[in-house]
């Protein structure tokens, strides 16, 4: 035993000799910018680390730095806490600001101007424990823009040019902030990360909306079901929180999943809010938002991934089989002849696997997850054939499912919690 740890001991000794004599050969290369009084200094070192698993991996990190009149900004300890990465991940121009102006930071972001020739350094938001976050709440015609994180840069191509953040006058900073591009204010809002009514947001994060008087921004909430009771629990337990930045409140506006066709969360987008949404004006004449009284709900659709290829109609009864089965018999041009396989499993569900010509195709349905998946057989390889033929399918299924057919295999949303907790 002592002879092992000796020689483990040994071994690591080794290797960080190694790791650190290689970083002390490491390559670096400079790239520097300037913008109105700043100038500003992107570092890329590169260098090979010892790694247990991949044996020597090429490392590269890119550093920035800022100066004002020939001296360095200094940053508060703040920047970043626990990271191991003590240097500014990203600097940012921010064109539309009424005076030369920069964003930067790591986990922190700070915002650094000259006003009355006194350099100004102002925290945005500081944080020790999330990723930095920027997003434009009016880029994308008065309504939110990308969401992006700030991470380090490992790709010294990115440093040929000086990243801007323009398009809109409201940026988001790390989903507690809001700077105004145009007047350099910030305002801070929900600075504790509270839910409202016990929703938490967001969730996913990002901004979904903002509202026509540009005071509110929409985030995406889910109850917290953790201190909620059976009977505390909604039937659904997704919401829309509409938080007013200015005067730090925000109001829910709880949904249904059903009622709103509402699959998975990270597919909502500004045509599914509109749909099911609308701002209507208070007896103050403020934008309110509020669910939409349709008189009749859009049809259900299935979904296609194209990273996967896969199909998917959810939530299906058990009637929705055997409908799209002969579907796809049609369109294939076969019979059941052309069915290679059927089997049920416990934990698996009923499988299909169909043959068009040299292709195999594979249905499944969970009756228990109300799913029903189609897709290119498991272990096929996959092929422009085989993505060509699961989107044309799925294609000529959604029409018509959007024409109203079928509507009556599909059932309701059920929420996970209530599934856990064994709730009808």
């Amino acid at each position: 035993m002592r002879v092992a740890i000796f020689l483990a001991l040994i071994a690591a000794s080794i290797l960080l000799y190694l790791r650190f004599s290689k970083r002390a050969n490491a390559k670096s290369t400079e790239k520097v910018f300037t913008y109105g009084p700043f100038t500003i200094k992107a570092a890329a070192s590169t260098s090979f680390a010892a790694d247990l698993k991949h044996g020597y991996v090429k490392q590269t990190d890119v550093a920035y730095s800022i100066f004002y009149e020939g001296k360095s900004i200094q940053f508060p300890k703040k920047l970043e806490t626990n990271t191991g990465l003590p240097f500014l991940w990203s600097v940012y121009a921010l064109p539309g600001a009424p005076t030369p102006s920069l964003i930067a930071g790591s986990q922190s972001l700070y915002l650094i101007f000259v006003q009355d020739k006194t350099l100004v350094v102002k925290p945005l938001v500081e944080q020790s424990s999330e990723f930095a976050s920027l997003q434009f709440l009016d880029s994308e015609n008065g309504q939110p823009g990308l969401y992006r994180e700030v991470f380090m840069d490992s790709d010294p191509a990115k440093m040929e040019t000086l990243d801007q953040l323009e398009g809109g006058r409201f940026l988001m900073i790390s989903e507690h902030a809001v700077l105004d591009v145009k007047t350099l204010e910030i305002k801070r809002f929900n600075t504790q990360n509270e839910s409202v009514d016990n929703y938490s947001f967001p969730s996913p994060h990002g901004a979904l909306a903002f509202s026509p008087d540009q005071t509110d921004v929409v985030f995406q909430a889910e109850f917290q079901s953790w201190n909620a009771q059976d009977n505390e629990l909604p039937e659904t337990e997704h919401a829309l929180v509409v938080y007013n930045f200015l005067n730090d409140h925000g109001y829910v506006v709880p949904y249904n999943d059903t009622e709103t066709r509402m699959i998975n969360v990270e597919n909502n987008n500004a045509a599914w809010l509109n749909t099911y949404f609308e701002w209507k004006q208070d007896k103050n004449g403020k934008p309110k938002l509020q669910l939409r009284q349709l008189e009749k709900a859009p049809p259900w659709v299935g979904t296609y991934n194209p990273e996967d290829h896969y199909y998917t109609l959810y939530p299906v009864k058990l009637g929705m089989l055997p409908v799209f089965l002969n579907f796809v018999l049609q369109q294939i041009g076969g019979s059941e002849a052309n069915i290679l396989e059927d089997k049920t499993g416990e934990y698996t569900g009923r499988g299909l696997i169909l043959a068009s010509g040299e292709l195999k195709l594979d249905i499944n349905f969970k009756e228990d997850e109300q799913k029903l998946t189609f897709s290119k057989h498991l272990y096929a390889e996959t092929s422009p054939e085989y993505i060509q033929l699961v989107e044309k399918i799925a294609g000529a299924f959604d029409q018509e499912l959007s024409a109203g057919k079928h509507q009556e295999h599909f059932g309701r949303i059920i929420s996970l919690t209530w599934q856990i907790r064994g709730i009808n």
